[in-house]
């Protein structure tokens, strides 16, 4: 049998950025290429279906990082409009891609929307200088023919351009403005539209890759579509001579086993919406990039075949090449990651770099599969050298980390993946954003506040039914006895999710737009501290996935000043708005040590010292 090429590996190798002739590849160009796969139904889709037809709307912006998808999502919508509910086939795709490409300057319809409204596109925003862009969005509020707009528009390019249109001594008119006070309306409190309805802005920043829904979000429609021997994709791998020795091949069949590739899968979309609780903002461009690595290994089929052809039974250079290890980016260079940001977000939870016993104990050396990450005899043989000795632990420093990371997607207890990952605060922080929560179980409450007082350097020992502020001169002090600006009972302190957050600072109740107008998974969770005074409202503190990890082990008792001052000042700031700088008694309570004193103003300005 001959050695064969996978033109469907070649397809998904097409996202990866990292060859000299791929520098300029984009995801909507990739897209194209792959004529026989369906686009992701993204719910952004259908909500901008129902949106052009709102007849209050003029102007929708689609705002984000590069590569989220925004001219792929217009060429979907024009799709939509042409085909109307058929099935739309891919020359259509292709045509009014191109024709996207050629008219998205807005300067003028490219379609008409049901209810028979002229629709304008500005493809990229970005393409036009500062000036064109703010005379370009000012026109775009109110679209000729009672038409309707939708610009695409990085967030930079976006606030740049509006600045320029607020300056008035340069001709500015001061209109384009309304769309970054949308913008800023929708990180506060989660609405994408304006009052008057006219103007929406949807952030596709909160766009999730691995979606809290049903199918799971866009990373496990991918891996299915790759994966699935769908119109014999995977056939010339039947017959080619290398597949004996392919861990591209090795991969694909790892992923579809009917038994255990769902959890693996599974395992895969947990480890991306962990990276986006921990903080990262992963594009669309950036999960077809790193899917398409994992699946490949890095590798094209002539790299497969070349090295079949030095040797057809060796076994030990596939190993690095496996999609539990490369969806970890070990063999790419530094620059290579830092292209795909996603990558170096994944590398911090590497369930291989974790140490757990319950995990290393079951773990068996003689059970690494076909393709083992190196030879059993060089470790295990005697050290004689002190350089033999440096050289065995690095062998077997790498042997456990290919271990644990091949254990993290074959095993089926789901419960301690975050724990593996090495935030053993994970599952309470997604206990927090299940609409069941029980109220009453007041766990994580207190260990947030608890650490919230470790960051302001206060270690109090037990459960505490009062949280402490200290005076904002003392924050950065870390002294041993500090002034209390404010204690605050812990009653009625709550932490909620990012979709609660929004409904409280809303005050209507309403779901917010933006949890319906992407793929929404809740990111973030807030402490809500009551209001310190009368009129004002409630202080909210919020935290990440990571920034709660360090909170919690701070609470614990951790001590790391120095290393994350960064995250303390910035906790510290919030914490700012809580202290009373309005106090005017002559009583002071200090904190020295953990002891709590009331400091006393007596006749004579003599001070008295009592225990609190």
């Amino acid at each position: 049998m001959p050695l064969e090429v996978n033109k469907h590996v070649q397809r998904i190798r097409r996202y990866q950025p990292f060859d000299v002739d791929a520098s300029e590849m984009i995801y909507e160009q990739a897209d194209q290429a792959d004529r026989t796969q369906s686009p992701y139904p993204v719910v952004t889709l259908e909500y901008l279906v129902s949106a052009i037809e709102q007849p209050t709307t003029k102007t929708i912006v689609l705002t984000g990082d590069a590569g989220h998808g925004k001219t792929s999502l217009c060429a979907n919508l024009l799709a939509e409009l042409r085909m109307g509910s058929e099935t739309i086939p891919s020359d259509v795709r292709k045509t009014v891609f191109n024709e996207l490409l050629k008219d998205g300057d807005a300067g003028r319809p490219v379609a008409l929307t049901r209810s028979g409204r002229p629709l304008y596109i500005l493809r990229d925003l970005s393409e036009l200088s500062l000036q064109a862009g703010a005379d370009k969005l000012v026109e775009l509020l109110d679209p000729p023919g009672n038409g309707i707009a939708i610009i695409c528009a990085n967030e930079g390019q976006l606030r740049k351009c509006v600045a320029e249109d607020d300056n008035l001594d340069n001709g500015g008119t001061g209109r384009a403005k309304v769309l970054v006070k949308t913008l800023t309306d929708g990180i506060a409190r989660g609405q994408v539209s304006d009052p008057d309805g006219a103007v929406t802005v949807i952030n596709l920043n909160y766009q999730s890759v691995a979606a809290d829904s049903r199918t799971g979000g866009f990373v496990p429609w991918v891996l299915r579509q790759w994966t699935t021997p769908q119109w014999s994709r995977w056939k010339p791998c039947e017959t080619c001579d290398a597949r004996a020795v392919c861990p591209i091949l090795a991969n694909r069949n790892e992923l579809n086993d009917a038994t255990h590739g769902p959890q693996r899968r599974a395992a895969i979309r947990e480890l991306f919406a962990a990276a986006e609780r921990a903080g990262a903002v992963v594009t669309t461009r950036q999960a077809l990039t790193v899917t398409s690595y994992m699946l490949t290994g890095g590798l094209s089929c002539e790299n497969v075949h070349a090295k079949y052809q030095r040797s057809h039974s060796n076994m030990s250079w596939q190993a690095p090449h496996l999609y539990h290890q490369a969806l970890f980016g070990d063999q790419l260079t530094q620059q290579q990651r830092h292209r795909v940001a996603a990558f170096l977000t994944l590398r911090k939870l590497d369930p291989g770099k974790v140490s757990r016993r319950q995990v290393d104990d079951r773990l068996d050396p003689d059970t690494v599969g076909r393709f083992p990450p190196g030879d059993s005899k060089s470790y295990l043989q005697k050290a004689r050298t002190t350089r033999d000795a440096q050289k065995q632990a690095e062998q077997l420093r790498g042997l456990y980390a290919f271990l644990r990371r091949a254990d993290f997607f074959n095993s089926i207890d789901s419960k301690d993946r975050f724990a593996r990952m090495g935030l053993q605060a994970g599952d309470d922080f997604v206990t927090v954003q299940k609409e069941s929560g029980n109220l009453s179980d007041t766990t994580v409450r207190d260990r947030f506040l608890k650490g919230l007082e470790a960051v302001q350097g206060i270690h109090r020992a037990g459960s505490n039914p009062d949280f402490l502020v200290l005076d904002p001169a003392f924050f950065a002090q870390r002294a041993r006895a500090a002034v209390i600006s404010r204690r605050v009972s812990s009653k009625n302190v709550e932490v909620v999710d990012q979709v609660t957050q929004w409904q409280k600072e809303g005050r209507t109740g309403d779901i917010p737009e933006m949890r319906n107008a992407v793929e929404w998974l809740n990111r973030s969770i807030f402490i809500r501290i009551p209001a310190v005074a009368p009129g004002q409202g409630a202080v909210s503190v919020e935290v990440d996935l990571l920034r709660f990890e360090l909170l919690t082990r701070w609470a614990a008792g951790l001590r790391s000043e120095v290393q994350h001052e960064a995250e303390i000042r910035g906790l510290s700031g919030s914490l700012a708005d809580l202290a009373d700088s309005l106090n005017k008694d002559d009583e002071i309570q200090v904190l020295v040590g953990n002891v709590m004193r009331k400091l006393m103003i007596d006749v004579g300005d003599k001070i008295r010292s009592v225990r609190a």
